[in-house]
Order: C-alpha cells, then sequence, then structure tokens
C-alpha cells in the first residue's frame, strides 16, 4: 500500500523539471539580451573612438610632430579593430560596421599619398600592422572597389 504522499512523487518531479528548464529559458534569454546590449555599447565605443582618432588627426594639421603622432595612433586602432575581425570578435551587424568603417578608413589612407611615407616609417618590425595587412589581404576586392568610387 502507498502512502499519498508516494503517489504525488511522480507529479513533483515533472514539476520541478519543467520549472527548471523554464528557468534555464530565462536565463537564456536574459543572457541573449545582455550580448545584444554590449554589441551595441562595443560599437558605440568603436564609433566614439573612432572620431576621436579622425579628429586628433585633422587638428594636428600644420604641427608635424602632432601630426605623426595622430596617424600612429589611428593605424594602431586600425590593427586592433581589424584583429578583432580577423578573429571573429565581431557578428552579425557590429562585424558589418566595424568591417565597414576600416574598409573605408583604408581607402582614405590609399588616396591620401602624403601618408603613405610616415606609414611605412612607422613600420618597425614584421609584426607591426601585421593584423591591418591581413585584414586589407582578406579584402582587397573590397578595398579595391571603394578606390573605385570615391
Amino acid at each position: 500500500m502507498s502512502s499519498p504522499l508516494s503517489d504525488l512523487l511522480p507529479y513533483a518531479q515533472v514539476i520541478s523539471t519543467v520549472a527548471a528548464a523554464a528557468g534555464l529559458s530565462v536565463s537564456a534569454y536574459q543572457a541573449w539580451r545582455g550580448r545584444k546590449s554590449v554589441t551595441l555599447q562595443h560599437l558605440q565605443d568603436f564609433q566614439k573612438a573612432m572620431i576621436e582618432r579622425e579628429a586628433a588627426l585633422a587638428a594636428a594639421a600644420g604641427d608635424e610632430a602632432k601630426q605623426r603622432h595622430a596617424l600612429i595612433e589611428f593605424m594602431n586602432f586600425l590593427e586592433i579593430y581589424s584583429a578583432g575581425i580577423n578573429a571573429g570578435l565581431f557578428v552579425g551587424v557590429a562585424h558589418e560596421i566595424v568591417q565597414d568603417k576600416i574598409v573605408g578608413s583604408i581607402v582614405e589612407l590609399t588616396k591620401a599619398p602624403q601618408w603613405h611615407e610616415e606609414i611605412d616609417r612607422s613600420i618597425t618590425s614584421s609584426t607591426t600592422y601585421k593584423h591591418l595587412l591581413h585584414f586589407m589581404k582578406v579584402r582587397r576586392d573590397l578595398i579595391n572597389s571603394g578606390i573605385g568610387e570615391r
């Protein structure tokens, strides 16, 4: 003869399993939403940093030392974000936006011969701008089409 509590045990197990599954679903949804918020924050940070680097380069006009420093900082910025794209750290629209901005910057630098010598001088080893160079190699057609458009 079974007790009334032991008769309810299978129902309790089903209810606890359903509750656990619901908890996992809520946790997964919260993680997904959190990742979306972080991605938006990273895009805003990227945009702000891009604007600051471009502004520093423009503001340094007329001062050769400041201009060189601003250019090297801009190149290092492109290197870091190229590494992120190359490593797959950006996905979806974040990947698209960051890639497009880097390509646009490369196109502008390519069309500005006054910077070419400074960029060449800033290369101090075989690893200087290696991520940026890899980025450019993989996206050569995209960069070339941008050069032709502008």
